[in-house]
């Protein structure tokens, strides 16, 4: 089974995702973990947008990515505040990404699909050789 994507720029890095993946170093200003993605000159950062049945995906690192995949491949699936007080943050947990996914893709059999085809799709768009960019060189049917 193939999966859709595409990549596009986009000026900021901030996707739905980025807030709970990406975590500010204490004592260094601009410094993250893990790190944020690349900015492409004269283009802007990389999105992914995965179609999966009549849902749009977006993620702008692989780091995202992954979290989403390590995240839904949890059995039971955590509860969104287990995971905002893992971002110590005074975002509440209907402010988490997962809170926000559409509940048809939380039920246990489509959560199997949809991390089968994440797993399955991610050597294809992540750089083999620079394991935090996209390749964006290429794209999906």
């Amino acid at each position: 089974m193939t999966t859709a994507y595409h990549f596009t720029f986009e000026e900021h890095w901030r996707s739905p995702l980025a807030y709970w993946v990406h975590l500010p170093v204490t004592g260094k200003p601009d410094a993250w973990e893990p790190p944020l993605p690349p900015y492409i000159p004269h283009k802007g950062y990389v999105f992914l947008h995965v179609e999966f049945e009549k849902h749009e995906l977006i993620f702008s690192s692989p780091a995202q990515l992954d979290h989403f995949i390590s995240v839904l491949s949890n059995k039971p699936l955590p509860t969104t505040r287990h995971l905002s007080s893992l971002r110590n943050a005074p975002v509440g947990p209907n402010g988490h990404w997962l809170s926000r996914l559409p509940a048809s893709l939380k039920a246990p059999r489509k959560r199997v699909k949809l991390v089968q085809v994440m797993q399955t799709l991610r050597p294809e768009v992540v750089k083999e050789d620079m394991p935090h960019q996209f390749d964006w060189t290429e794209t999906g049917s």
